[in-house]
């Protein structure tokens, strides 16, 4: 699966060619352990395609931001590589099945190498979680 900006155009890159480094999925941090909330509906159910989502540290101070406020650079959502496509896993291994709103998850290389970090080890700054911009508003796609 993919990681992209609301309106198509940019895509999560957890590689270098967008972060400081490459952060080896054995990592638990507070910037790895992220929580999904939804931004145009509630954030109720198991997340969809369709939906437009928020991904924020567990303890909702920061937000993951594509865009180069915090990124090396915009990757373009045609850009296909180890690194843009992930697996979104829930930690708490009680949590079964679909990915819903409100479980803690990680965001791993599809490889299971490499894990997302949204703090300073890997990206450029931490974006608060009020932030509200094209690079915050997510969609998630198979």
């Amino acid at each position: 699966m993919g990681i992209f900006s609301e309106n198509g155009k940019f895509r999560l890159d957890i590689g270098t060619w967008a972060m400081k480094e490459n952060i080896p999925a054995s990592h638990n941090s507070w910037a790895t352990r992220l929580v999904i909330k939804r931004l145009d509906g509630p954030s109720r159910g198991a997340v969809l395609p369709n939906h437009v989502v928020g991904i924020f540290s567990e303890n909702g101070r920061v937000r993951l931001d594509i865009g180069t406020w915090a990124m090396k650079r915009n990757i373009p959502a045609s850009h296909n590589s180890w690194a843009t496509r992930l697996r979104i896993v829930p930690l708490n291994k009680l949590a079964l099945g679909r990915i819903t709103y409100g479980t803690v998850v990680g965001i791993f290389s599809k490889n299971g190498k490499f894990r997302l970090d949204i703090g300073r080890r890997a990206v450029k700054k931490e974006v608060p979680a009020s932030h509200n911009s094209w690079a915050t508003r997510l969609k998630i796609r198979k």
